[in-house]
């Protein structure tokens, strides 16, 4: 990737969200996993306000972000795509009882009496 963002201090797992990594997630390619390893780190503080832009991509990063357009710059883009990738990797379909109450084993033997 050709940038003048910085590369992150420490390697980016994403571990918090992709307990596999991100590499084995399946939303990302290999180009953009070892990407978002490099950069991942830099691109989450820039977007989290906890670094400050030292040029002038990583401020149109910043200004980029706050927008919902379509950003030409591609790390925009690729920090983009793993946020989406981690709001539907949240989503979780359970099938739970609509009464709220945890069934017991008392409960389920009645049941079927």
């Amino acid at each position: 990737m050709q940038t003048t963002i910085r590369k992150g201090k420490s390697p980016f797992y994403g571990e918090q969200s992709f307990v596999h990594g991100i590499s084995r997630s399946g939303y990302f390619n290999r180009r953009e996993s070892q990407e978002l390893q490099e950069y991942g780190k830099t691109f989450q503080d820039l977007h989290g306000g906890t670094l400050a832009p030292e040029n002038e991509e990583e401020l149109r990063f910043v200004q980029d972000m706050q927008t919902h357009d379509e950003s030409s710059l591609y790390p925009v883009r690729l920090w983009k795509k793993y946020l989406a990738a981690v709001e539907k990797n949240r989503s979780f379909h359970s099938f739970s009882r609509s009464n709220g109450k945890p069934e017991t084993w008392q409960t389920l033997q009645e049941g079927f009496a």
